[in-house]
């Protein structure tokens, strides 16, 4: 074979002609010695982790409590002055970390505990994740009431890992926790058969708007589901009341439960009735689910249950709306009315976690939905889409996202809307005339976004649908 004897390069130096070269004199000698660096054997990073498999201490799983001063810094690493059931939990889930929220450290740190070393700050925003001595788990359980760890935290908190959060004591939290560390083994939900319930008072009422947004959609996708089809049980408009959602529960033993209608905020003038019936849902005759009522013919037994409906998960003591509506209106009076009740969750998901069969997660909301961050008001276009992803695609797969993990692009949309606040504070600024309602667009969404809370374990995931 003849081999050619002159290389050229794509270099132009200015100088006409092509920069090329006859081999030279030695380059036999230059083609057998070694010159090019050795390659590590990983050509490649590695595979990405499977953010699903919390147990993997690139993922990990982790506990936040209250500070307690009072106990030594080896036992707070090992959450002894929790409740039993909890300590417990941290030591069966290879002695998890445990975190602790501390009022100064402003949402930006949680601090670790260790057994042999002294304490450390974590940061919530840019620490590496995973189980590791500076690392922040994907995946933390709040055990306190919003008074002793405040919902802003979570709200903080959900913008950086998958959390969910615990209010329970003595016999409702064993019983929790006795089913999650058994992942709800013998549980009689059935995946097969959601319940989707949607309450419909027509046009103007922000009800009619929720069906189409959210329930509508949601039963779509699960009624177009091979594996679920006819398995879906839909109660709307006339349906929806709460006699046949009760008796629609215990007869199907549904795995999923997606409500939509109004949350109980009253009566205003009679604050302990308030607080007793806070976030209670409403169905279309305007009777309420009372939640002891329900358990009496009904064991969650491992359902997930999405509420979109105000005050469905708690109350916090200050409204984040202050300002937005007019002094005295309806609106006004009633969301400094449920302030005033100070942070709490409420008694539905709280009775339903802590039942003699557990629910494994409640999603709700803490402050109210306003129908313009339901759809865009200019085009009309449904902007909910991320939660009908969460609820059927990503928590329908072949192997089912942990409901922290299903629900994380709805908390992204928090950081992308303040984004778009802050470019609008910027039009301001500048003198564009359109830029204050699309900063007030903007901001309401993100509040509406992040008020959203998940109540139990994040790990918690769906059973897998039969094959």
């Amino acid at each position: 074979m003849n081999w050619p004897t002159t290389l050229t390069i794509n270099a132009w130096t200015g100088t006409p002609g092509l920069p090329n070269s006859n081999l030279g004199a030695h380059a036999s000698a230059w083609a057998v010695k070694p010159r090019i660096r050795e390659v590590p054997r990983m050509l490649a990073a590695a595979e990405p982790v499977d953010l699903r498999d919390w147990q993997d201490a690139r993922v990990g799983w982790g506990l936040v409590l209250p500070d307690n001063d009072t106990v030594s810094e080896k036992d707070r690493s090992l959450a002894l002055d929790a409740p039993d059931s909890l300590a417990q939990l941290v030591a069966a889930r290879n002695q998890a970390p445990v975190f602790r929220f501390r009022a100064e450290l402003n949402h930006r740190f949680l601090r670790r505990y260790y057994v042999d070393r002294p304490p450390r700050d974590i940061a919530i925003s840019g620490s590496p994740r995973g189980t590791g001595e500076k690392s922040l788990p994907r995946y933390l359980l709040i055990y306190g009431t919003p008074q002793e760890i405040p919902w802003s935290l979570q709200y903080v908190l959900n913008s950086a890992v998958f959390v969910g959060r615990l209010d329970l004591e003595e016999e409702s939290l064993d019983r929790y926790v006795a089913a999650l560390r058994k992942d709800w083994s013998g549980a009689t939900c059935r995946p097969e058969a959601p319940v989707v319930w949607t309450v419909d008072h027509g046009q103007p009422d922000i009800t009619w708007l929720m069906r189409r947004a959210i329930a509508a959609p949601v039963a779509d996708q699960l009624s177009g589901d091979n594996q679920i089809g006819s398995g879906l049980r839909l109660l709307a408009g006339t349906d929806a009341t709460t006699q046949k959602l009760t008796q629609t529960l215990a007869a199907r033993q549904p795995a999923l439960i997606v409500t939509t209608s109004h949350g109980m905020t009253g009566p205003l003038a009679n604050p302990p009735l308030m607080t007793r019936q806070l976030g209670w849902l409403v169905d279309d005759d305007f009777t309420l689910l009372d939640p002891t009522s329900l358990l009496a013919g009904w064991q969650p037994d491992g359902a997930i249950w999405y509420a979109h409906a105000c005050c469905s998960a708690g109350c916090d003591d200050q409204t984040s709306y202050r300002g937005l509506v007019e002094a005295g209106s309806s609106v006004e009076q009633t969301l400094s009315a449920v302030a005033a009740l100070g942070a709490r969750v409420a008694p539905l998901p709280r009775q339903l976690l802590g039942a003699e069969k557990p629910l494994r997660a409640f999603i709700g909301q803490v402050e109210p939905t306003f129908d313009w961050t339901l759809r865009q008001p200019e085009t009309g276009q449904v902007l909910t889409t991320s939660l009908q992803n969460a609820l059927y695609q990503r928590m329908h797969r072949q192997r089912p996202e942990p409901v922290g993990l299903a629900f994380e692009e709805c908390y992204r949309h928090v950081g992308e809307l303040f984004a778009q606040w802050n470019q609008a504070l910027r039009q301001i600024a500048e003198g564009n005339s359109g830029a204050s309602l699309a900063a007030l667009r903007s901001q309401l969404t993100a509040l509406d976004r992040q008020s959203m809370v998940i109540l139990g374990d994040p790990t918690a995931c769906l059973p897998p649908l039969s094959p």
